[in-house]
C-alpha cells in the first residue's frame, strides 16, 4: 500500500530520543486528523464525531472546531475548498474507490418529443428524434429531422439530421421493396423483419419498419454545445434525457452533474460533489433531477433552480449503480440498485416534498432481490394500459446485472412476476436494456455480444412473462448502451478499435453505423478495465483478510497511536 514520507516516518523504527518521540507524536495526531478530516468525518454519525473530537482534544489536537473548518460541506464548497486544491482537485487514491481505471463506455441519447399513452405511430415521425414538418402522410413534401448525442471519456457530441422527402418516392420505396425475390411475403420472425424485433408484427408493420431503418437520414449538422467554464475533465458515466425532451444530464468521473437545455443546447448549471457521479435520472414529470454518487447517496434538485441538492435517500455502505423513476401507486417510485445485488423501491415523494429538506426519506415499497451480483441496468416497463388491464402485476420493471441475468419484478411487492422465468444469458454484464414504447419487446446489450437479444414481453393468465426470441443481426460494433425511438427502430452506440490503438465510438442504427457522429480517444484515455471487475465482490480467505485489515492505512495509524500513548 502507497504510503506518504511522513507516514513511513512515523511507522518506523524506534524513537531516537525524547524529543524525537514528542514529534513523532505530534505527526501521528496531525494524520490521524488529516485522515478524519477529509475521509471518515463527513460519513460518521454525530455522537462518534463527538467522541472522536473528545480524544482529538485529549491529544492535543484541533478537535471540533479544527475539523470543521477544513472539511467545508459536503459539494467540496467552503472551507473544503480552501484546503489546497478543495474535495474537487484531490487526485484519485487508485483503484480502491471504485471507478478508477474503468474504460470508459459509449453512451447514446435520443432527443424527441413524447409521444401520448396509445398514440398511434404516425409514419411521418421516424428514428431518433425524428419530426415532420406537415402532419398529414401524403403530403407533397415531408421533412424528417433526427437528433441524437454520443458521449465517450470526457466528451460529448449532438447531430442533427434532416432530409426531406415526397409521397411519390415513399411509394417508389414500398414498389421496390415489394418486387425482391420473396415477392414482399416477409417472415415476421426472420432476421429480416426489421432487426429481428417482429416476432409478433403484421407483414405491412414488418414492410414498414424495414423502410424506417434503411431511410436516408440526410445532411448532418454539428450542434454547438454552449458549456459553461467547468466543462467535463473526467469519464462521462451518465448520458440521460428527461421524459418531456426538454433537458438533459451528464455526469462522471470528474464528480460534476451537468444540467443542459436542449433550447439553445447550453449547460444552465454544474453541481460539484464530493465523490463521483455513477447515475442519474430525470422524475417523470420533468421537475426534477435525481443522481447518486459514490458514497452510496442519492440527493435531487429541482430542474432550473440554483437551490443546493437535497439528500433524498441513501443505500447504506454499497454504491448506487443504477437509478430510474418510474409511474405506478400514489405517486410514482423511484427504483435504485446497488452492488449489494439488490434493487429498492421507494415511494417517489409528491413534487413540493421532493426537496423540502436533507433526508427526508422517502417510504420504502419493497426490496427485490434475486441476483448474484450488482445491479447494473434498470428500466420500467412500457405498456399500454389496456394490455395491462388483466395484469395481475401493474407496475413492473426490468433490471439486467453483472450475472448477466434479466428479470421482471412487481414494484409493488417486491416479488418477481415470474420467478422461474427469468432469463440467463451466460455471458457477460447486461450492459443496457431497451424497452419499446408498445411494450412487446425488449432488446438486451450483452457485454461480448455484437448481436442484442430479444425478449417478448407477454402475460399468461394474467401474470407477466419474459420470453426470449433470440439474437438480432450481428452489429457492426459490440453496443454497449441501446435505445428505442417511438417508432421502435432501435438505436446504439459503440466502440471500434483502431490500428493505432485509439478506439473510436460509434453510432448505430439497427446495428449500422451511421456517419456523421463519432469521438475518438488516444489508447491511454481510452483504456481500463471492465465495469464488471471493479464491481463484482472479490471473495477473501480469512488469514488474506485478516493481513488486508492488518496493512490497513487507519489501522496502521491507530496502533502507532497506541504505541506512542503507551510510551508516554
Amino acid at each position: 500500500m502507497r504510503t506518504t514520507p511522513l507516514e513511513e516516518e512515523i511507522l518506523s523504527g524506534e524513537p531516537k530520543d525524547a524529543a524525537d518521540a514528542e514529534r513523532r507524536k505530534a505527526a501521528a495526531t496531525a494524520e490521524l486528523e488529516k485522515i478524519l478530516e477529509l475521509e471518515l468525518a463527513p460519513r460518521l454519525p454525530a455522537a462518534v464525531r463527538e467522541r472522536l473530537d473528545a480524544e482529538a482534544e485529549a491529544m492535543g489536537g484541533k478537535g471540533k472546531r479544527g475539523r470543521e473548518s477544513g472539511r467545508g460541506n459536503r459539494d467540496g464548497e467552503g472551507g473544503g475548498t480552501k484546503l489546497g486544491m478543495g474535495v474537487q482537485g484531490r487526485q484519485p487514491r487508485g483503484s480502491g474507490d471504485g471507478t478508477q481505471g474503468i474504460a470508459p463506455r459509449a453512451l447514446t441519447a435520443l432527443f424527441e418529443t413524447p409521444a401520448e399513452v396509445g398514440e398511434e405511430m404516425v409514419e411521418g415521425n421516424d428514428g431518433a428524434g425524428e419530426s415532420e414538418s406537415e402532419s398529414e402522410e401524403y403530403e407533397e413534401e415531408t421533412t424528417y429531422e433526427t437528433l441524437a448525442g454520443l458521449a465517450y471519456g470526457p466528451k460529448l457530441e449532438i447531430r442533427r439530421w434532416t432530409a426531406t422527402t415526397t409521397a411519390s418516392e415513399e411509394d417508389e420505396d414500398e414498389d421496390m421493396e415489394g418486387d425482391g425475390e420473396d415477392g414482399g411475403d416477409l417472415d415476421s420472425d426472420s432476421d429480416a423483419a426489421y432487426g429481428g424485433y417482429a416476432s409478433s408484427s403484421s407483414e405491412d408493420e414488418v414492410q414498414r419498419m424495414k423502410r424506417l431503418q434503411n431511410r436516408d437520414l440526410g445532411s448532418c449538422e454539428i450542434i454547438k454545445l454552449s458549456d459553461d467554464d467547468k466543462p467535463h475533465t473526467g469519464t462521462i458515466r451518465v448520458f440521460r434525457t428527461s421524459p418531456d425532451g426538454k433537458w438533459f444530464v451528464t455526469g462522471g468521473d470528474d464528480k460534476l452533474i451537468k444540467l443542459w437545455s436542449v433550447d439553445g443546447w447550453k449547460c444552465i448549471r454544474t453541481i460539484a460533489r464530493g465523490k463521483k457521479i455513477f447515475s442519474a435520472c430525470f422524475t417523470p414529470d420533468s421537475a426534477h433531477l435525481l443522481f447518486a454518487d459514490k458514497f452510496g447517496e442519492m440527493h435531487a434538485v429541482a430542474v432550473g433552480s440554483d437551490a443546493d441538492p437535497v439528500l433524498v435517500l441513501a443505500h447504506c455502505s454499497t454504491i448506487i449503480t443504477d437509478v430510474e423513476c418510474m409511474e405506478g401507486g400514489r405517486t410514482g417510485y423511484i427504483l435504485s440498485g446497488d452492488r449489494e445485488h439488490k434493487t429498492r423501491v421507494s415511494v417517489l415523494p409528491k413534487p413540493d416534498d421532493r426537496t423540502g429538506f436533507e433526508g427526508s426519506a422517502p417510504e420504502i415499497q419493497s426490496f427485490c432481490y434475486g441476483h448474484d451480483e450488482y445491479i447494473s441496468c434498470i428500466r420500467p416497463v412500457c405498456q399500454r394500459p389496456k394490455m395491462t388491464k388483466s395484469w395481475t402485476s401493474k407496475n413492473t420493471f426490468i433490471t439486467g446485472g453483472g450475472d448477466s441475468v434479466v428479470r421482471m419484478w412487481d414494484a409493488d411487492t417486491g416479488k418477481e412476476t415470474d420467478p422461474k422465468g427469468c432469463i440467463e444469458f451466460h455471458d457477460g454484464e447486461i450492459y443496457d436494456i431497451a424497452t419499446r414504447c408498445e411494450g412487446t419487446h425488449v432488446a438486451v446489450a450483452i457485454e461480448g455480444r455484437k448481436t442484442p437479444a430479444v425478449v417478448h414481453l407477454t402475460a399468461f393468465r394474467g401474470t407477466p412473462k419474459l420470453f426470449m426470441v433470440g439474437f438480432g443481426p450481428k452489429w457492426a460494433e459490440q453496443p454497449e448502451s441501446i435505445k428505442f425511438d417511438k417508432n421502435m427502430v432501435l438505436w446504439g452506440g459503440g466502440v471500434r478499435e483502431n490500428a493505432d490503438g485509439s478506439r473510436t465510438a460509434v453510432f448505430m442504427r439497427e446495428g449500422k453505423v451511421i456517419d456523421g457522429l463519432s469521438i475518438t480517444l488516444g489508447a491511454e484515455e481510452s483504456g481500463g478495465t471492465t465495469m464488471s471487475t471493479q464491481l463484482k465482490k472479490k471473495v477473501f480467505s480469512d488469514q488474506e483478510r485478516a493481513d488486508r485489515k492488518k496493512n490497513r492505512l487507519d489501522v496502521r495509524i491507530s496502533n502507532e497511536k497506541n504505541r506512542v500513548q503507551e510510551q508516554s
